[in-house]
């Protein structure tokens, strides 16, 4: 690791990922699939999956961490590697915009989940809470756990035939 950098070895505690991109030093979700940090602002949250930048300006303010899978960050050396790492937290930025084309909160919902179930180990996501998730997309926690449930009945309830009342 370079001498420039302010950490050497990488980071793995939330309580330490919380304190480091709070001094703006940034730093870089390590490469491996699976891996993602859940940068939780003020308003909203954020999702920096593999090789993304983190820290910087971009998460001073950051008020909580959540880590996903096995992380750690580490600090991207050359110039290259920064380059790539801002690239890369851009198009996690797309990602969860993606969820976001429409208004109906409901479907940015089901987008999201469906996302994030095709990315990430689904245990890692059924152990986020509905509040974390929900802050991702700007939807209440109340309708992730509505899709949620709705998720997890494996067969749709089919409607009741209405009975007739004879004359």
């Amino acid at each position: 690791m370079t001498e420039l950098a302010l950490i050497r070895k990488p980071i793995i505690q939330p309580t330490e990922i919380l304190s480091q991109l709070q001094t703006g030093q940034l730093l870089r979700v390590n490469s491996t699939r699976g891996n993602a940090l859940i940068i939780i602002h003020r308003h909203h949250a954020e999702l920096a999956g593999s090789g993304a930048a983190v820290g910087g300006l971009f998460d001073v303010d950051c008020t909580r961490v959540i880590p996903l899978g096995t992380l750690s960050l580490v600090y991207p050396e050359s110039r290259y590697e920064r380059q790539k790492a801002y690239q890369l937290r851009q198009r996690w930025i797309l990602f969860t915009q993606h969820a976001m084309t429409t208004y109906v909160p409901l479907h940015r919902a089901k987008i999201l989940l469906s996302l994030l179930y095709k990315y990430f180990d689904a245990q890692l996501i059924d152990e986020l809470s509905d509040e974390v998730i929900a802050q991702l997309v700007g939807v209440l926690p109340k309708t992730i756990g509505i899709v949620r449930r709705a998720r997890k009945s494996p067969t749709q309830q089919k409607p009741q035939a209405r009975k007739s009342v004879g004359v």
